[in-house]
């Protein structure tokens, strides 16, 4: 008799692991108030920006226009001093975007960190980093 309640038991065990494993394996869950967490949507800088670069000399205001899609962003800055510059190489991940600029024959790298309509970021040229900062002005 002892054997057979043994036997009961582990056969009862049994059943409840291969159910919880079974669960587990196919993402069903065993609560049935349980949601799906949404995928975070993706953030898109594309649009007109007002930017400030600190330099020596003062502020150097500007445009900044980010068009397309994700994985396939383009940008250009239209400055007061040396018209219009296009972004070469534009990366953007999660709310970070970076590229290049030729500057007077020079190349600079700038860096953006977007926080919902506000930018900031920097200008790397040679040695020298300028700070930047900026808002977007439409979508």
């Amino acid at each position: 008799m002892k054997t057979k309640t043994t036997f009961k038991i582990v056969c009862a065990f049994l059943l409840i692991t291969a159910f919880v494993v079974s669960c587990a394996a196919s993402g069903t869950p065993t609560n049935s108030t349980a949601k799906a967490d949404a995928a975070p949507k993706a953030y898109n800088p594309a649009g007109v920006w007002e930017y400030m670069v600190d330099t020596p000399d003062g502020g150097s205001t500007g445009t900044m226009r980010i068009s397309g899609s994700p994985g396939a962003f383009t940008a250009s800055l239209e400055t007061d001093q040396f018209g219009t510059l296009e972004v070469s190489g534009v990366n953007v991940q999660d709310t970070n975007m970076t590229g290049n600029i030729e500057v007077m024959g020079t190349s600079a790298q700038i860096e953006c960190q977007f926080d919902g309509d506000s930018m900031t970021g920097a200008v790397y040229l040679g040695q020298d980093v300028f700070s930047m900062s900026g808002k977007r002005v439409s979508k």
